[in-house]
C-alpha cells in the first residue's frame, strides 16, 4: 500500500498525540505542519510533540501549508472558537487537492447540521479539488453516533436511548473552553455560550441528526436542558482557579423528540474536581443506555489505570482521526461522514512502533 503524505494543522491538546502517531505509523508520512504561535514556528514539530527530531519544520504560514505536496490533512485547530474561519481554512484546503479529517468543529461530523450553506462549501471545495472531507473526534465523533450506531442491530425496537459523557475536567488545560465557553469558575447564572440553548444545543445536533438519519427516525423537536452546581470553597484547575459560589459542575443534555416521545438524548455530566455534585451519576468515560427490547447498558470506561483522563480522551480523539486518514483517502469526492464511511478499524495498533511507542521513522 502506498504511503500517505499528512500534513498535521494545529499541535495542541489532541494534535500532539497524532505527530507522534504519524511519525510511527508504517501507512502515514508527516511531511508538513502548522503551528499558531511564534514560539513554535520555525522548531522542528516532533521536538515541539515531544518525539524527538522528525525532521519538519512547523510554520504559521497557511500558503506554504497549501502549497505542500501532501494526501490529507489533519486539521486540529480549536474551530469552536472561530468556526467561520475553520471552515475557511478547510474548504482552502480541499480546493488545493487535499484531503481533509477534522476534529475542530463539532457541527463538521454531520454537516447538515451546520445549515445548507456550509453544506454547500464543504461540498464545492471537494469538487474543486477532487477531494473527501470527514468530521471526527470522540465525543461527538464517537461515543454519540458510532457506538449506538453500531449496537443498533441487536435491537426490535428502541424505545429511548441515551449516551452520557461523564468526566472531570479539572486537567484539562484550555481556559477559553472551560472558562469562556463552558462556564466553569463563573457565577451560575453567567452568559456563556453553554448556557445559551441555541448555541449549547447546536453543538449537539451533528450527533443526534446523524443517529437518526442512520436508524431512519424523524426527528419532531429538539430539547436543551443544562444544570450547574457550585463549590463551597474556592480551588485550582490546570486552567485556573475556580472561585467559592461559582460553576464547578454542570449537567447539560440535549433531546430529540421521535414520534412525539423523548427518545434520543446525549447528556454532558463534566465536573471541575472530584466530589463536586456528588449525587450526579458518576464515571470515567461513556455510557450508552438503550431501553427497548433487548435493553441494554454498554459502558466505555477509560483511563483504567488511573491516567489522567482527559490525556486519554485527547489520544483517543486523535487516533480517531489518524485511523480515518486512509478510508477518508480512498473514498470518492466530496463530504463523507460515519454513515458514509466503511467502519473505521485502529490498522497497525498491535504493530510494536505504533503501539508500543517505538522510535519514529
Amino acid at each position: 500500500m502506498a504511503v500517505l503524505r499528512v500534513i498535521q494543522w494545529g499541535t495542541g491538546n489532541v494534535g500532539r498525540h497524532a505527530v507522534a502517531a504519524l511519525c510511527r505509523h508504517p501507512e502515514l508520512k508527516l511531511v508538513g505542519a502548522l503551528v499558531y504561535s511564534d514560539a513554535k514556528a520555525g522548531r522542528d514539530v516532533g521536538e515541539i510533540c515531544g518525539v524527538g527530531d522528525l525532521g519538519v519544520p512547523a510554520t504559521r504560514d497557511r500558503d506554504e501549508i497549501v502549497a505542500l505536496d501532501a494526501d490529507c490533512v489533519l486539521y486540529m485547530a480549536q474551530g469552536e472558537m472561530n468556526p467561520a474561519g475553520a471552515l475557511d481554512d478547510i474548504c482552502r484546503l480541499l480546493a488545493a487537492g487535499k484531503n481533509v479529517v477534522s476534529t475542530a468543529v463539532t457541527a463538521h461530523i454531520y454537516p447538515r447540521s451546520a445549515g445548507r450553506r456550509v453544506v454547500e462549501r464543504l461540498e464545492a471545495a471537494c469538487a474543486e479539488g477532487g477531494t473527501s472531507f470527514h468530521g471526527t473526534g470522540i465525543e461527538p465523533g464517537w461515543a454519540a453516533e458510532v457506538l449506538p450506531l453500531t449496537m443498533s442491530p441487536l435491537f426490535r425496537r428502541i424505545d429511548s436511548l441515551l449516551v452520557q459523557e461523564l468526566l472531570d475536567y479539572s486537567t484539562y488545560d484550555s481556559a477559553d473552553m472551560l472558562f469562556d465557553i463552558m462556564g466553569f469558575g463563573r457565577a451560575p447564572g453567567a452568559a456563556v455560550p453553554m448556557s445559551d440553548p441555541v448555541l449549547a444545543g447546536g453543538v449537539f445536533r451533528a450527533p443526534i441528526m446523524m443517529v437518526a438519519d442512520g436508524l431512519g427516525a424523524t426527528i419532531d423537536d429538539l430539547v436543551y436542558d443544562r444544570a450547574v452546581a457550585v463549590t463551597d470553597t474556592a480551588f485550582d484547575i490546570s486552567a485556573g482557579r475556580i472561585e467559592a459560589g461559582t460553576v464547578s459542575a454542570q449537567r447539560f443534555s440535549c433531546t430529540a423528540v421521535i414520534g412525539g416521545r423523548r427518545a434520543l438524548t446525549i447528556e454532558h455530566v463534566t465536573r471541575v474536581g472530584h466530589g463536586q455534585a456528588p449525587d450526579w451519576p458518576t464515571g470515567r468515560g461513556w455510557r450508552v443506555t438503550v431501553e427497548g427490547q433487548p435493553s441494554m447498558v454498554l459502558e466505555s470506561r477509560i483511563a483504567v489505570h488511573g491516567e489522567d483522563e482527559n490525556d486519554q480522551g485527547c489520544l483517543g480523539t486523535a487516533m480517531h482521526a489518524v485511523h480515518a486518514i486512509g478510508p477518508v483517502c480512498r473514498a470518492e469526492p466530496g463530504i463523507r461522514t460515519f454513515l458514509d464511511l466503511p467502519i473505521i478499524n485502529g490498522r497497525h495498533v498491535f504493530g510494536a512502533g505504533l503501539a508500543a511507542g517505538g522510535p519514529p521513522r
